[in-house]
């Protein structure tokens, strides 16, 4: 019987710590999470989608503003006709796009509350939309009425 080493030297191991030191170094330059440059050793998935919604805010939407005001400026003038107004905007809801439950929650709320119709949902999901889809809810409308019960009565 011959013996072999199941563990890894010390020297691989210090050259494996130095590696994700050099990932996590490289992830601090350019201001994401290591997660975006395929170091998984501390992620979940909820990990996962934090970092997306921080990689918007943090790295990705100060250049978003800056590209923004930098076609307003150069390439717009303004309108001949009043109260016309030009607004350049990256739209960034693919990026910020949340799972199937919150996305469903946050469109019942918007229809509830006469923000959004239902056919405004269903587009944004990629769905045809239906007869009567475009009329606005009017639940916020409505009142419920509770009656109390006569005395003795039971």
């Amino acid at each position: 019987m011959e013996y072999q080493q199941l563990g890894m030297s010390n020297q691989d191991a210090e050259w494996l710590a130095s590696r994700r030191f050099t990932i996590d170094d490289i992830a601090r330059m350019f201001n994401v999470s290591p997660i975006f440059l395929q170091e998984y050793s501390n992620s979940t998935y909820s990990n996962f989608s934090e970092a997306s919604r921080a990689f918007l805010t943090i790295t990705m939407r100060p250049w978003l503003a800056n590209f923004e005001q930098q076609i307003k400026s150069a390439l717009l003038v303004a309108s001949p006709k009043s109260g016309i107004r030009y607004q350049v905007e990256f739209d960034t809801a693919d990026l910020l796009r949340a799972n199937p439950r919150e996305r469903f929650q946050s469109y019942e709320t918007a229809i509830k509350s006469g923000v959004m119709c239902p056919n405004e949902a269903r587009e944004r999901e990629g769905l045809s939309p239906r007869e009567g889809g475009d009329e606005f809810s009017q639940a916020w409308k409505q009142t419920v009425e509770i009656k109390k019960q006569p005395e003795g009565k039971e």
